[in-house]
């Protein structure tokens, strides 16, 4: 609301309906003003002098006279009014030290200025019994016709102030109804000097006392604006103290998740603002249908064994923290010495309380508990002190509901870690009862063959053809049998990891110079594509060339002579997850068939395809796989059929060199 002219103005329609409409001035002061209207006493604010509102309001009162008292000139008549009942203050009296006409005609926009900022007045010519003024309105402001009305009225009555009559006012041209500006033309009876000088001396005395009149309204005025200025600045000051400690509670709901600590805090926080004595939190427990103590403050030590294991049954609604559950609204009780509540009961013996007053912990629609407080003397507990609790309310029953979902995320995280290790040691033993089996199956095979041959030999010894076949069939399962226990103690160890720094690019060709002699009997063309940027990443070297090894072995075996193997290595970016190394292993071999591609990493899962390094155990991917698992990487294979080849993706986090400085 903009400020344009002064409330002296408000002050005087108020007066004139009061007057004459039967002191009903309801419909004149309702709606005027958004600001207005949210004051606790817009009446008051109306009518002192000292406030300032906007034209549109008060051409909205003047309208508003208009109509209810069905009167065209009802502003005019306002005018009259507060000139003759003196309601123009101190503006009536300096128009009365003026004392004259011309005087009041020379001081017209100076006077003008200190009430209205709407328009300027303009003294376009002065005579010794008649004068011409222009008012030049404010475009900008919301004014009317009325408030012209208003002002003729002021200036035809304002001699009444020092006794004089009433002077003669012709308007010439409006503002309101098309031309620039309102022109007027006052005329008064002309006096000679000498009179002029009685009046002067006669209405010294009425000036003084009415000056003293108005200066004690004055200071009554101020002493009135000092004491609300001190009650908004106390008012103030509760309400930053307020909003600290809500800012406080907040900072403590996200920090603290213990449910006692943080109770703790937040009962100290409420008990800086509050003026309460004494305060429990009883919580509902949803499975015995009660409410049961939580937490207590305010009592000499700790808090009494007798309201600690007090509970209440919810449908006991006669009591009053039980029915506060029930509706969902706050209760209290100012006296309890006369009230109706029972004084037998345990908290009323233990803590005995002055006052209670009893507030829901509401959150997500659902009452959880309540909060009591007292009072911390026979007044009661102020409205102040019980708006802040029902503030308070909401974060408490946050706080207690975030506190209790963490407890119980910390027992079901526990649970699972039970769960996990059950599962781990169910399926360590499925695994080793499996990998019993299948090693029994394994060895027994071979074992089978040795020992038919030995059966055998002492009736055919002197065979030499068969000791021949013997040997060479006993060597070679013996050797197969030998490697299937080397492969199961390597997947049976549990070494820690030894990460160190090394060259993902070197540890590769070391690999492809280990299997040299068995790709380059088959003349295998290993080509190598790898990235210059590389450089040294943190890793496990024997574990990474287990994986290598394995994974070269088998592109060797399965890849045709004169074929092609491609090793690449890159950085790229993974979401979310910064950098990562990539090695891509590539054969253009026969490929896997798509119905068994999603088992080449199962334990034992194998072709039984025999290689000079590999004698096909169905150990070799299963090791690969969970050494990677190890470095917290991931390793992909596609393939197709039809000598398109198999493709093994590796990708490992790239801890660099920089980042290990």
């Amino acid at each position: 609301m903009e400020r344009e002219t002064s409330c002296i103005n408000s002050r005087s329609i108020i007066n004139y309906m009061r007057a004459h409409n039967n002191g009903d001035c309801l419909e004149l002061l309702r709606d005027l003003d958004p600001e207005i209207d949210s004051l606790p006493d817009p009446e008051s604010f109306l009518r002192d002098p000292n406030n300032w509102i906007s034209c549109a309001v008060i051409s909205k009162l003047y309208k508003r006279a208009r109509l209810i008292l069905h009167d065209e000139r009802v502003a005019y008549k306002i005018a009259k009014y507060a000139v003759e009942k003196t309601d123009l203050g101190f503006n009536s009296l300096i128009c009365r030290v003026f004392g004259s006409y011309r005087s009041v005609f020379k001081n017209a926009q100076r006077i003008n200025a200190k009430w209205n900022k709407s328009k300027k007045v303009e003294l376009v010519e002065l005579n010794k019994n008649s004068a011409i003024i222009r008012l030049h309105w404010n475009p900008e402001v919301n004014a009317s016709k009325d408030i012209c009305l208003y002002n003729q009225g002021i200036l035809s009555f304002i001699p009444l102030t020092w006794g004089a009559t009433p002077l003669t006012l012709i308007e010439k041209c409006c503002y309101f109804e098309g031309a620039p500006y309102c022109e007027y033309h006052p005329q008064w009876p002309y006096k000679n000097w000498f009179y002029g000088i009685l009046s002067r001396f006669f209405a010294t005395r009425s000036v003084l006392l009415e000056t003293i009149k108005e200066t004690e309204k004055a200071r009554e005025i101020i002493e009135q604006k000092y004491d609300e200025v001190n009650r908004l600045n106390a008012e103030l000051n509760y309400k930053i103290k307020q909003l600290l400690a809500i800012q406080d509670t907040g900072k403590a709901i996200l920090s603290i998740l213990d449910l006692k600590q943080l109770l703790t805090l937040i009962m100290n926080i409420l008990s800086n603002v509050c003026e309460i004595n004494q305060a429990i939190i009883m919580l509902v427990n949803d499975e015995k249908e009660c409410l049961q103590y939580m937490h207590g403050m305010g009592f000499d030590g700790e808090v009494p064994k007798e309201i600690r294991n007090y509970t209440v049954a919810l449908d006991r609604l006669s009591n009053i923290m039980a029915r506060v559950v029930s509706t969902g609204q706050s209760e209290y009780i100012p006296d309890i010495k006369n009230s109706m509540l029972k004084k037998k009961n345990i908290i009323l013996k233990s803590a005995n309380p002055t006052s209670a007053f009893v507030v829901p912990l509401i959150t997500r629609s659902k009452v959880i508990g309540i909060i009591a407080t007292d009072a911390v003397d026979e007044d009661g507990i102020p409205r102040k002190t019980r708006e802040t609790l029902e503030i308070f309310a909401p974060q408490i029953a946050i706080a207690i509901e975030n506190a209790k979902l963490y407890n119980r995320l910390i027992e079901q995280m526990e649970e699972l870690k039970r769960s996990q290790a059950l599962l781990s040691r169910a399926e360590k033993l499925s695994f080793l009862g499996n990998m019993a089996a299948r090693l029994a199956h394994e060895i027994k095979n071979p074992m089978t063959a040795i020992g038919a041959f030995i059966q055998m030999l002492p009736q055919k010894y002197d065979d030499e053809e068969f000791r021949t076949e013997f040997y060479e069939i006993a060597m070679e399962e013996t050797a197969r049998i030998n490697n299937l226990i080397a492969e199961l103690m390597d997947l049976a160890k549990t070494r820690e990891l030894h990460f160190e720094l090394n060259d993902v690019n070197e540890l590769i060709d070391k690999m492809i110079l280990l299997t040299s002699p068995h790709s380059k009997s088959k003349h295998i063309d290993i080509v190598r594509n790898y990235s210059p940027d590389m450089g040294q990443i943190w890793l496990d070297s024997e574990k990474i060339k287990q994986v290598i090894l394995n994974l070269l072995s088998n592109a060797i075996d399965f890849t045709p002579d004169g074929g092609r193997i491609e090793f690449t290595t890159k950085i790229i970016m993974k979401s979310g997850k910064g950098e990562a190394v990539q090695i891509v292993i590539k054969d253009n071999g026969p490929g896997i068939p798509q119905p068994i591609i999603d088992k080449v990493f199962d334990p034992y899962f194998t072709t039984r395809h025999k290689s000079s390094i590999h004698n096909g155990t169905g150990l070799g991917l299963f090791i690969v796989h969970k050494n990677m698992q190890d470095h917290g990487g991931t390793i992909e294979v596609k393939s197709k059929v039809d000598d398109e080849g198999t493709t093994f993706t590796l990708t490992l986090p790239n801890i660099n060199i920089n980042q290990c400085k």
